[in-house]
């Protein structure tokens, strides 16, 4: 079964294909919000993009929502989401290097007014990347768009020295959660 994914994003689109899925993307135009819990904070997000879309339309709609959280910042700073600009990069890198971090996604099915939502956490531990590194990673400009800054799929994999949980969850749509949510609705596997 075809079904809508509430986002444009090229490494959630990249997972659903690898995966086989059959979708169509559509960008949610849903404004993010964030809150002082991160799985709160996936959460609301996910809920909110799939339902702008399922408003829409009346197939299956998959969304999805991706922060980084980071305990040691100040309260009101440890839910990083995404990177904005550069100075975002760089500021989020020197937060998160030689420290651990969680990466919550939250995922949400919706048709109609019916929604399921969920979410999946992993943990992560970077290295403590050098300032030519990050600088380096800054220009690159791969980090702009991305929860915490960086992206665990490209040149930022050697920044990571440790993960504790779903890979996929760090790229951006948790495949396993997002296909037991999908299966609920009649969207399988092919």
């Amino acid at each position: 079964m075809r079904f809508v994914l509430a986002s444009e994003s090229a490494r959630r689109v990249d997972l659903l294909r690898a995966a086989g899925y059959d979708f169509e993307a559509r960008r949610s135009g849903f404004p993010e919000v964030s809150l002082e819990d991160p799985a709160k904070t996936a959460v609301a997000n996910a809920r909110g993009k799939a339902l702008a879309v399922a408003e829409a339309t009346d197939s299956v709609v998959l969304a999805a929502d991706t922060v980084v959280y980071l305990q040691n910042l100040p309260s009101g700073e440890r839910v990083l989401g995404q990177a904005k600009d550069e100075d975002d990069v760089r500021r989020m890198l020197r937060a998160l290097r030689g420290r651990p971090h969680e990466v919550y996604s939250g995922v949400a099915v919706a048709r109609g007014a019916r929604v399921v939502v969920s979410h999946a956490v992993t943990r992560v531990r970077m290295r403590a990347v050098g300032e030519s590194e990050v600088e380096s990673y800054v220009r690159l400009g791969e980090g702009v768009g991305k929860a915490g800054g960086y992206a665990i799929q490209g040149r930022a994999a050697s920044f990571v020295e440790w993960i504790g949980g779903d890979y996929t969850n760090v790229v951006g749509l948790p495949l396993a959660l997002t296909g037991r949510l999908l299966s609920r609705f009649g969207v399988l596997q092919p």
